[in-house]
Parts: C-alpha cells; sequence; structure tokens
C-alpha cells in the first residue's frame, strides 16, 4: 500500500437546521410513542429548507472548512460524492468551485463521484493515491446528501431513517499521520434495485429494501469487518451510521471476534446521513480518532456496494 502516511487535517459539517421529531412521524403515520426510536434508535433528523439543495449545502459545508485557513489555498484536488444531485449535470463539484473559488490559489482537479455511503471511504482511498504520487497533493473531499427531498411522504419504512447533510474534509500528506495498511472495495452484482433513486411517474424517488439490506450486511459486510479485525489489538471501527438494525449486528458479531475494539456511534441527532454519515461519526468522535493506533473506516449502502480502509500510526 506504500508507506506514505496522511491524514484529515480540517474537517467541517454542515447539518440543515430543520429537524423533524419522532413525535411529528408519531402522528403523520399514527404510531405509538417511542415506536420509532424503539426501532430506529433515532431521536431526530436534520433534513433540508425548501430552498436548501445538495449543491446549496456542500457549498456551505466546503466554505466552513476553507474559512478555518487565514489566507488562500492551494487545493490540488477536489473530490465531491453525492447520488442525490438536484441537476443531473454538471456535478456538483462545479457548483462547489465556483462557490469557494476565491478562497484558492488555483483551479483544483474535480473528480467526481455519483456514490452513496461507501463514497467517503471510496474519495480517501482516491486521496491517498494522489499523495502517494506527489507529496505536496491537498485534496478537498466534499460529500452532500438530501435524502428527504426524494423519499416519499407516505414511505413511513424509510422516511423516518435520513436526514441530510453536507462535510468538507481537506487530506494532506503528514508525516505523523496514517499509514494505510490495507484497502478493499467490492460492488455486488444484480443488487441495483434494492436501494434506488429513479424516475418514477414524473417525479425523482427514492426507494429502499430494507430486508435486503440487512442481508448484505449480514452476508458481506459483517464478514470482511471481522476479517479485518482478527487478532488486532486497540482498535477502533468507524462504520457508516446506516441504522439501529445493522449496527447492532455489526457490534454483536465483531465482538465475537474481537472483544477489544470500539465502535462508536452517531445518529440517533440526524438520521442516516448517506455519504456524510462517516465525517459526522468522525467529527463527533475525534479525539478517539486521533488517539487510536489502528481504525478501520467502513462504508457500504448503494450499489451495493461497501468499501474499507484500515489505517495504522
Amino acid at each position: 500500500m506504500g508507506n506514505i502516511k496522511f491524514n484529515i487535517k480540517n474537517l467541517s459539517l454542515y447539518l440543515p437546521k430543520k429537524i423533524v421529531k419522532n413525535s411529528q412521524l408519531d402522528k403523520k403515520f399514527n404510531l405509538k410513542k417511542n415506536t420509532l426510536f424503539n426501532l430506529t434508535g433515532i431521536k431526530q433528523r436534520k433534513v433540508c429548507l425548501d430552498n436548501e439543495n445538495t449543491e446549496s449545502i456542500a457549498i456551505k459545508a466546503a466554505l466552513k472548512c476553507i474559512k478555518n485557513y487565514k489566507k488562500k489555498i492551494n487545493i490540488t484536488h477536489l473530490i465531491t460524492v453525492t447520488n442525490t444531485p438536484s441537476v443531473y449535470f454538471p456535478s456538483i463539484g462545479h457548483y462547489v468551485l465556483s462557490g469557494i473559488q476565491k478562497y484558492l490559489i488555483s483551479r483544483p482537479f474535480n473528480i467526481p463521484l455519483n456514490c452513496g455511503c461507501s463514497g467517503y471511504v471510496d474519495a480517501l482511498i482516491l486521496a491517498h493515491k494522489f499523495i502517494c504520487n506527489n507529496k505536496k497533493s491537498k485534496i478537498l473531499i466534499i460529500t452532500s446528501d438530501t435524502y428527504s427531498k426524494f423519499i416519499l411522504p407516505s414511505d413511513k419504512s424509510i422516511l423516518p431513517l435520513f436526514g441530510d447533510g453536507a462535510s468538507a474534509s481537506i487530506i494532506e500528506y503528514d508525516k505523523k499521520g496514517w499509514l494505510l495498511e490495507n484497502e478493499f472495495s467490492e460492488s455486488i452484482p444484480n443488487t441495483e434495485d434494492n436501494l434506488i433513486f429513479k424516475d418514477n411517474n414524473g417525479k425523482k424517488i427514492i426507494s429502499m429494501k430494507g430486508p435486503e439490506l440487512v442481508n448484505f450486511a449480514i452476508k458481506d459486510v459483517i464478514p470482511m469487518l471481522s476479517k479485518l479485525i482478527k487478532k488486532e489489538k486497540h482498535l477502533t471501527i468507524f462504520s457508516h451510521q446506516a441504522s439501529k438494525i445493522v449496527l447492532n449486528l455489526i457490534k454483536k458479531e465483531t465482538l465475537k471476534i474481537n472483544k477489544d475494539i470500539k465502535i462508536p456511534l452517531s445518529y440517533e441527532n440526524t438520521g442516516n446521513l448517506v455519504s456524510s454519515s462517516i465525517p459526522l461519526l468522525i467529527k463527533n468522535h475525534f479525539e478517539l480518532f486521533k488517539k487510536s493506533k489502528k481504525i478501520v473506516i467502513s462504508g457500504f449502502g448503494v450499489g451495493l456496494t461497501h468499501s474499507y480502509i484500515k489505517l495504522k500510526k
């Protein structure tokens, strides 16, 4: 994997101000109190206002990150991740670039990824390769998804699961940073309809087959995680925050393999943020991220695709 170390040097999140609480959905779907929390572990979700979209919140996250620097910076690569763009093309990267260009020294290589919950890991794998090729590379990764805008209001099976959000990360060479020990990515054939965003009677709609996603976690995600963590000590798993059911399965099965691991969580106040799920988790547990000696970052979802990187200090 090479011996070039890298690190997340800056990480910013943008979460919409609008909150949808369980009590609102309980009333909407005629459910008993605490039904949704008991099923999902989610108390509330952050969702976009009517005048916000995937592109606009991506720009907001990028500006929060870029403005942490006191002068213009030289971003060499811009990697953007979403599967809920408001327009088919150009990519959200073009909108982000227009929003932040005045803060940049030059115009970066713009790389759009049409990915879901594995997208942040895929972007980190790419960023590492660029840094291995040139230590002076400075990569800005943007994730942004707005599932709430594309789920039918009557779909009580998935509407309570998802929130909206965006993240911005700057990835650089760091001699005291993380060494990439292992990476893995795989897409499962003939699973495209299990989680899909497509036109339906003139509307762009997201639909999901929940049992198939759980089965995917059991058959593919957990075995791969178990393989990566076996016999490791002082290891932390930063996993995509898919759902209470999936995360409980991951915790139960991986602890059978390795009782020494840590598995932080961060979804009860936001819901599943898709591509921004892992950045939010890292941001909310940044001290644990920095202090860990070994970590596995695991993303899985749309495709069905699962991606992993195993890092060590």
